[in-house]
Protein backbone atom coordinates (compact mmCIF):
# COMPACT_ATOMS: atom_id res chain seq x y z
CA UNK A 1 0.00 0.00 0.00
CA UNK A 2 2.86 2.21 0.58
CA UNK A 3 3.84 1.95 -2.96
CA UNK A 4 0.41 3.20 -3.96
CA UNK A 5 0.70 6.17 -1.66
CA UNK A 6 4.20 6.97 -2.87
CA UNK A 7 2.91 7.05 -6.39
CA UNK A 8 0.31 9.54 -5.28
CA UNK A 9 -2.69 7.31 -5.67
CA UNK A 10 -5.36 7.57 -3.03
CA UNK A 11 -6.45 4.01 -2.39
CA UNK A 12 -9.86 5.09 -1.00
CA UNK A 13 -10.52 7.12 -4.06
CA UNK A 14 -9.35 4.23 -6.23
CA UNK A 15 -11.61 1.86 -4.37
CA UNK A 16 -14.57 4.20 -4.78
CA UNK A 17 -13.69 4.63 -8.46
CA UNK A 18 -13.55 0.82 -8.87
CA UNK A 19 -16.83 0.47 -7.03
CA UNK A 20 -18.38 3.18 -9.24
CA UNK A 21 -16.99 1.50 -12.33
CA UNK A 22 -18.41 -1.90 -11.21
CA UNK A 23 -21.80 -0.35 -10.50
CA UNK A 24 -21.67 1.39 -13.87
CA UNK A 25 -20.85 -1.90 -15.61
CA UNK A 26 -23.68 -3.72 -13.79
CA UNK A 27 -26.16 -0.92 -14.52
CA UNK A 28 -25.08 -0.71 -18.15
CA UNK A 29 -25.21 -4.48 -18.51
CA UNK A 30 -28.67 -4.71 -17.00
CA UNK A 31 -30.18 -1.56 -18.52
CA UNK A 32 -28.45 -1.30 -21.88
CA UNK A 33 -26.41 -4.32 -22.97
CA UNK A 34 -29.00 -7.06 -22.30
CA UNK A 35 -31.95 -5.09 -23.82
CA UNK A 36 -29.82 -4.31 -26.86
CA UNK A 37 -28.86 -8.02 -27.14
CA UNK A 38 -32.54 -9.00 -26.73
CA UNK A 39 -33.49 -6.43 -29.35
CA UNK A 40 -30.85 -7.79 -31.73
CA UNK A 41 -31.95 -11.39 -31.04
CA UNK A 42 -35.59 -10.45 -31.64
CA UNK A 43 -34.65 -8.68 -34.85
CA UNK A 44 -32.55 -11.65 -35.96
CA UNK A 45 -35.51 -13.97 -35.22
CA UNK A 46 -37.94 -11.74 -37.16
CA UNK A 47 -35.55 -11.65 -40.11
CA UNK A 48 -35.17 -15.45 -40.01
CA UNK A 49 -38.94 -15.86 -39.82
CA UNK A 50 -39.44 -13.39 -42.69
CA UNK A 51 -36.97 -15.34 -44.82
CA UNK A 52 -38.80 -18.59 -44.03
CA UNK A 53 -42.15 -16.97 -44.80
CA UNK A 54 -40.76 -15.62 -48.06
CA UNK A 55 -39.55 -19.09 -49.02
CA UNK A 56 -42.94 -20.58 -48.12
CA UNK A 57 -44.75 -17.90 -50.12
CA UNK A 58 -42.43 -18.48 -53.07
CA UNK A 59 -43.12 -22.23 -52.90
CA UNK A 60 -46.87 -21.57 -52.73
CA UNK A 61 -46.60 -19.20 -55.70
CA UNK A 62 -44.75 -21.85 -57.71
CA UNK A 63 -47.34 -24.48 -56.80
CA UNK A 64 -50.13 -22.06 -57.68
CA UNK A 65 -48.46 -21.28 -61.03
CA UNK A 66 -48.14 -25.00 -61.77
CA UNK A 67 -51.78 -25.57 -60.79
CA UNK A 68 -52.85 -22.61 -62.93
CA UNK A 69 -50.88 -23.93 -65.91
CA UNK A 70 -52.41 -27.39 -65.49
CA UNK A 71 -55.89 -25.89 -65.27
CA UNK A 72 -55.26 -23.75 -68.34
CA UNK A 73 -54.13 -26.84 -70.26
CA UNK A 74 -57.26 -28.69 -69.15
CA UNK A 75 -59.43 -25.74 -70.13
CA UNK A 76 -57.69 -25.54 -73.51
CA UNK A 77 -58.29 -29.24 -74.11
CA UNK A 78 -61.92 -29.01 -73.01
CA UNK A 79 -62.57 -25.90 -75.07
CA UNK A 80 -60.93 -27.58 -78.07
CA UNK A 81 -63.18 -30.60 -77.62
CA UNK A 82 -66.18 -28.33 -77.14
CA UNK A 83 -65.34 -26.38 -80.30
CA UNK A 84 -64.86 -29.59 -82.24
CA UNK A 85 -68.21 -30.90 -81.01
CA UNK A 86 -69.83 -27.57 -81.88
CA UNK A 87 -68.34 -27.76 -85.39
CA UNK A 88 -69.69 -31.28 -85.86
CA UNK A 89 -73.07 -30.24 -84.54
CA UNK A 90 -73.10 -27.16 -86.79
CA UNK A 91 -72.21 -29.38 -89.77
CA UNK A 92 -75.04 -31.77 -88.99
CA UNK A 93 -77.48 -28.87 -88.50
CA UNK A 94 -76.27 -27.39 -91.79
CA UNK A 95 -76.83 -30.70 -93.58
CA UNK A 96 -80.26 -31.02 -92.00
CA UNK A 97 -81.20 -27.47 -93.00
CA UNK A 98 -79.99 -28.05 -96.54
CA UNK A 99 -81.92 -31.32 -96.74
CA UNK A 100 -85.06 -29.59 -95.45
CA UNK A 101 -84.58 -26.72 -97.89
CA UNK A 102 -84.14 -29.18 -100.73
CA UNK A 103 -87.30 -31.04 -99.69
CA UNK A 104 -89.22 -27.77 -99.45
CA UNK A 105 -87.95 -26.59 -102.82
CA UNK A 106 -88.93 -29.95 -104.34
CA UNK A 107 -92.38 -29.67 -102.76
CA UNK A 108 -92.76 -26.09 -104.01
CA UNK A 109 -91.60 -27.12 -107.49
CA UNK A 110 -94.04 -30.04 -107.50
CA UNK A 111 -96.90 -27.78 -106.37
CA UNK A 112 -95.97 -25.23 -109.02
CA UNK A 113 -95.93 -27.94 -111.71
CA UNK A 114 -99.30 -29.19 -110.52
CA UNK A 115 -100.70 -25.65 -110.50
CA UNK A 116 -99.26 -25.08 -113.99
CA UNK A 117 -100.77 -28.36 -115.24
CA UNK A 118 -104.11 -27.45 -113.68
CA UNK A 119 -103.97 -23.97 -115.23
CA UNK A 120 -103.00 -25.44 -118.60
CA UNK A 121 -105.86 -27.95 -118.38
CA UNK A 122 -108.29 -25.19 -117.41
CA UNK A 123 -107.11 -23.02 -120.29
CA UNK A 124 -107.36 -25.93 -122.75
CA UNK A 125 -110.90 -26.67 -121.56
CA UNK A 126 -111.78 -23.00 -121.77
CA UNK A 127 -110.29 -22.74 -125.25
CA UNK A 128 -112.09 -25.91 -126.30
CA UNK A 129 -115.33 -24.42 -125.09
CA UNK A 130 -114.62 -21.14 -126.85
CA UNK A 131 -113.42 -22.90 -129.99
CA UNK A 132 -116.45 -25.14 -129.98
CA UNK A 133 -118.80 -22.20 -129.71
CA UNK A 134 -116.90 -20.32 -132.46
CA UNK A 135 -116.90 -23.38 -134.73
CA UNK A 136 -120.59 -23.93 -134.08
CA UNK A 137 -121.31 -20.28 -134.75
CA UNK A 138 -119.27 -20.32 -137.98
CA UNK A 139 -120.84 -23.57 -139.02
CA UNK A 140 -124.27 -22.03 -138.45
CA UNK A 141 -123.34 -19.08 -140.63
CA UNK A 142 -122.02 -21.32 -143.38
CA UNK A 143 -124.94 -23.67 -143.16
CA UNK A 144 -127.44 -20.82 -143.24
CA UNK A 145 -125.99 -19.72 -146.54
CA UNK A 146 -125.66 -23.11 -148.14
CA UNK A 147 -128.23 -25.47 -146.64
CA UNK A 148 -131.87 -25.53 -145.90
CA UNK A 149 -133.28 -25.16 -142.41
CA UNK A 150 -133.75 -28.92 -141.81
CA UNK A 151 -130.24 -29.67 -143.19
CA UNK A 152 -128.86 -26.96 -140.93
CA UNK A 153 -130.44 -28.38 -137.78
CA UNK A 154 -129.17 -31.86 -138.53
CA UNK A 155 -125.57 -30.68 -139.23
CA UNK A 156 -125.50 -28.52 -136.08
CA UNK A 157 -126.57 -31.45 -133.94
CA UNK A 158 -123.94 -33.69 -135.55
CA UNK A 159 -121.18 -31.10 -134.98
CA UNK A 160 -122.24 -30.49 -131.41
CA UNK A 161 -122.08 -34.23 -130.69
CA UNK A 162 -118.76 -34.90 -132.38
CA UNK A 163 -116.91 -31.67 -131.50
CA UNK A 164 -116.01 -32.53 -127.87
CA UNK A 165 -114.57 -35.87 -128.97
CA UNK A 166 -112.50 -34.15 -131.69
CA UNK A 167 -111.07 -31.53 -129.32
CA UNK A 168 -109.65 -34.02 -126.83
Amino acid sequence: MELITTLGIDWKLLLVQLLNFGILIVVLTVLVYRPVLRLLDDRRERIRKSVEDTKAIENQRRELDEFKNEQMKKIDLESGKFLEAAKHQAESVKKEILANAEKESSAILTKAKQALDEERGRMVREMQGNLASVVVHMAEKIIEREFSKSDQDRLIKDVEKSLPALLK
